[in-house]
């Protein structure tokens, strides 16, 4: 018995160091919301790798609490291909130290497949995603390679 009461306790406190088993609200942000969120979404050629995509916002209002971003994919549908999760780092040389980017690379023709979610942990509005698909902040028409 004494076993069984250690392994419940380990075990609580494995699950409650993991935010990731945690629910959270969804929703999706227009250009306009983000904007007003003080959050862009840029692109340029990447080479070989496509177009590189990447959003820039700061640590303020709920996103003091930004705890990850992810990319999604999806297939023509609307059926979820892929996941993956993105490290903030700097994407322009010089770039301000309060200033959070997150990117990725893909060819122009799978751009309009994809969106950024960043997620925030015990922010001002709870537990809370927004998803910004690319297609609704990009003019994927003017994008080539």
């Amino acid at each position: 018995m004494k076993t069984l009461l250690q392994i419940s306790v380990l075990l609580s406190l494995f699950v409650a160091t993991f935010p990731c088993f945690a629910m959270i609200s969804v929703g999706y942000l227009s250009k306009e919301q983000a904007a007003e969120l003080g959050i862009t979404m840029k692109q340029r050629t990447n080479g070989d790798a496509g177009v590189m995509v990447w959003l820039e916002f700061k640590k303020e209002g709920f996103l003091e609490k930004f705890t990850y971003a992810e990319l999604q994919v999806q297939d023509v549908k609307g059926k979820h291909l892929i996941s993956a999760r993105l490290e903030p780092h700097p994407v322009v040389y010089g770039q301000p130290k309060e200033v959070v980017s997150v990117a990725f690379s893909a060819e122009p023709a799978q751009l309009g497949n994809c969106a950024f979610m960043i997620v925030a942990y015990g922010s001002s509005r709870g537990d809370v995603g927004y998803v910004l698909k690319v297609k609704d902040f990009l003019d994927l028409k003017g994008v080539v390679k």
